[in-house]
């Protein structure tokens, strides 16, 4: 009996083993990440490969590019620049190197992004 039991224990692996091992065989399509917002807003890009020098990296919002506001080498804070497309491409690129496109899609009405009051009795 105690051999019966290993053996079934074993074939049990042996299965488990197997099935989750075997290949996906559904195909993805590839998905592409969308990001909501209005023109004015700051949007922070995470990745790597990034040049800590502003002026190398430029990002493109359809056909318009965004002004960069920092730049490390594994983010990048922008301001989301006017655009008349409801949804458009954005691409990272530094140097001859073009990251793949994320989507943004463009809030239909625009909203307050920052309101600045007295602050005169605010000491910093």
């Amino acid at each position: 009996m105690k051999h019966y039991n290993m053996f079934v224990v074993a074939l049990m692996l042996l299965v488990a083993a197997m099935t989750a091992c075997s290949p996906n065989q559904e195909k993805r399509e590839k998905e592409t990440a969308t990001v909501t917002g209005n023109a004015g807003n700051f949007l922070i890009i995470r990745g790597h490969g990034f040049s800590k020098e502003k002026t190398a990296n430029k990002v493109i919002f359809g056909d318009v590019a965004a002004h960069i506001l920092r730049a490390e080498a594994n983010y990048l804070l922008v301001q989301v620049p006017e655009q008349k497309a409801d949804t458009v491409q954005v691409v990272v690129a530094v140097g001859a190197n073009t990251s793949n496109a994320m989507l943004f899609e463009y809030n239909s009405g625009r909203k307050l992004v920052a309101s600045a009051r007295d602050f005169a009795g605010v000491a910093y």
